[in-house]
């Protein structure tokens, strides 16, 4: 089983959590939200919670038009309050999501490993069918199915390896590459 050791300190144990940091990752567009959020207020004669509404929906990207900004300076305002608005909450909850996903695909891959190799995965994986499988081909079919790398990308790096080993004895030596050069 997974002890408290295995996760670094300031990663969150709950969607909570991972809330909690998203929203301290954002601290500083926070505060540059909330000294324009307090102008536009008082140019505007806005109440806290027409303020609140009016962050809320331009952050959302509704935009519902029934609180705006009527004067000259809080459109101007209003010009770094909403973009700055959109992105922090698209960054609070990209964090949250990659979390969340973070934590599915941990749970897939700890469950991938834990399954029974099957006779039919051993075929797949016996290219030459000799019944014998290698090391190579193994964490190939690994990697691949836990969706690490794709096979394209194991393709590229073999056929870099094919061309680096210029003895072609399957290993890459010093001589190899002196070759090369």
């Amino acid at each position: 089983e997974k002890s408290k050791c295995d996760d670094s300190p300031d990663e969150p144990q709950t969607i909570f959590g991972a809330i909690i940091r998203a929203l301290r990752g954002q601290s500083s567009n926070f505060l540059v939200l909330a000294f324009i959020g307090g102008i536009i207020q008082r140019v505007e004669r806005w109440s806290f919670s027409d303020l609140l509404y009016f962050w809320n929906s331009t952050a959302a990207t509704i935009g519902f038009g029934d609180i705006c900004p009527r004067t000259q300076l809080g459109r101007s305002m209003s010009i770094a309050f909403i973009p700055l608005s959109v992105i922090t909450l698209g960054e609070v909850i990209a964090s949250v999501f990659a979390f969340i996903t973070g934590r599915v695909a941990a749970k897939a891959e700890k469950d991938f490993l834990r399954r029974q190799i099957t006779l039919t995965d051993l075929e797949y994986l016996d290219v030459n069918d000799d019944g014998k499988v290698c090391e190579v081909d193994f964490i190939t079919f690994m990697l691949v199915a836990m969706g690490k790398v794709d096979r394209k990308t194991m393709k590229d790096v073999q056929h870099l390896f094919h061309a680096l080993d210029a003895g072609k004895d399957g290993y890459l030596q010093k001589e190899d590459l002196i070759t090369l050069r």
